[in-house]
């Protein structure tokens, strides 16, 4: 079970950085797009990991 004291999974960099990347997503180009979908996932399982 999660704990009130903490943030969101992920840190709030991770969150900020999908926020970023889905509200520029329609003016970018679909596999720029998904470069940095996957490229934010990548990040946050590979920081996940290591915690």
């Amino acid at each position: 079970m999660r704990k009130p004291d903490k943030g969101p999974r992920g840190g709030l960099h991770v969150w900020l950085m999908a926020v970023i990347v889905i509200c520029l997503a329609p003016a970018m180009h679909p596999i720029a797009a998904d470069i940095a979908v996957l490229s934010i996932t990548a990040y946050a399982m590979t920081t996940h990991s290591h915690q």
